[in-house]
């Protein structure tokens, strides 16, 4: 921690600022890449194309400012130099001025931090926070990853693909690809709700390597398909939010698609079977309920059954702020029989 300057990843020690997104937006990131693969149930691969889409058009990305990224940013370096100093690191880089990119492949990143090792041999340690991920010990070695998280999850047995997982192994191979220097490990450093660190440790992984290789060229694919003649080509819609995000505003034309009866006609039903489960419910809570009266609680059978009360706190009156006029894509269909 005392050494200022990596030899292999050139940079500088600047306490307590985290330096964010570098890369640009017209090509996968690393911490997009997760989204693009579908493994982040926070977003779908559509979301990080749509904003490469934009990129290509010259549209500027809506800054984020929202709590939770504001205390990521300054406990990120907190976290880097804990992580560090348990785990025996040296030559701690957390300031590159930056992105990384790769040569063979359409992928950038950013890194939260590097620090280079002497061969520790690295073990599960609870009570350290220290977690050797696919293994039972690991050997660090010289130039290594560091990605610092921070959460109001519960504090997890197994990192999730999102939460940096897939990120860190994009970041080792584009910073050995760019440098030359090889990045046999990384580490991600989750901080659980401010008191808990954990230190999920990981070694190179060819195989997942590949699959982030192969899902940029196709993500860059797409990019260039739209830059060169305006082609949008979407990933498979698998969620509503995708088609009111891409889709948010609707002209009176109508399409005449018979392809889409069978489909159509499976939503209607469904619907229809919603709404007649809603009613029976409705009724059997009410039968339910005329025979409780003011009982609270029933024993039926196996089925203990709690019919409780709400209490609410007096409040002052509210004057609700004003909001400018919009318009957005509703997310569910209006379906009725011709």
């Amino acid at each position: 921690m005392n050494d200022k300057k990596n030899a292999t990843v050139q940079g500088q020690q600047t306490p307590n600022i985290a330096e964010g997104k570098l890369t640009r937006d017209d090509i996968l990131s690393g911490s997009q890449v997760a989204a693009a693969m579908g493994r982040n149930p926070y977003q779908t691969p559509n979301d990080p194309l749509k904003h490469a889409f934009n990129a290509v058009k010259g549209l500027e990305r809506e800054p984020l400012n929202f709590e939770a990224l504001h205390w990521g940013t300054q406990f990120e370096v907190p976290i880097i130099e804990e992580a560090v100093q348990r785990l025996g690191l040296k030559n701690t880089v957390t300031n590159f001025g930056k992105a990384f990119y790769h040569k063979d492949v359409p992928l950038g990143v950013s890194l939260d931090a590097t620090a280079e090792a002497s061969g520790q041999i690295i073990t599960v340690d609870p009570d350290k926070g220290i977690f050797v991920v696919d293994d039972d010990e690991i050997v660090l070695e010289g130039l290594g990853i560091i990605e610092a998280k921070l959460t109001s999850q519960e504090k997890e047995i197994e990192l999730p693909d999102y939460r940096g997982r897939i990120q860190l192994q994009a970041q080792m191979d584009v910073v050995q690809s760019e440098t030359g220097v090889p990045v046999n490990w990384g580490i991600v450093c989750v901080l659980y709700r401010g008191i808990t660190l954990r230190m999920f440790v990981f070694k190179r992984n060819e195989a997942l390597i590949q699959e982030i290789k192969d899902c940029a060229i196709d993500f860059d694919r797409r990019v260039q398909k739209y830059r060169n003649n305006e082609e949008t080509e979407w990933y498979e819609f698998t969620k509503v939010s995708d088609a009111t995000s891409i889709y948010d505003q609707a002209s009176d034309e109508t399409l005449l698609d018979d392809s889409l009866a069978s489909d159509v006609g499976s939503i209607d039903l469904m619907y229809k079977l919603i709404d007649e489960t809603k009613e029976k419910i409705e009724l059997t809570q009410a039968k339910i309920m005329s025979e409780m009266r003011d009982h609270k609680h029933l024993i039926a059978g196996p089925y203990r059954v709690t019919w409780g009360e709400l209490n609410y706190k007096a409040t002052r009156e509210k004057i609700v702020p004003a909001k400018p006029a919009r318009t957005i894509r509703v997310s569910k269909l209006k379906i009725k029989t011709l």
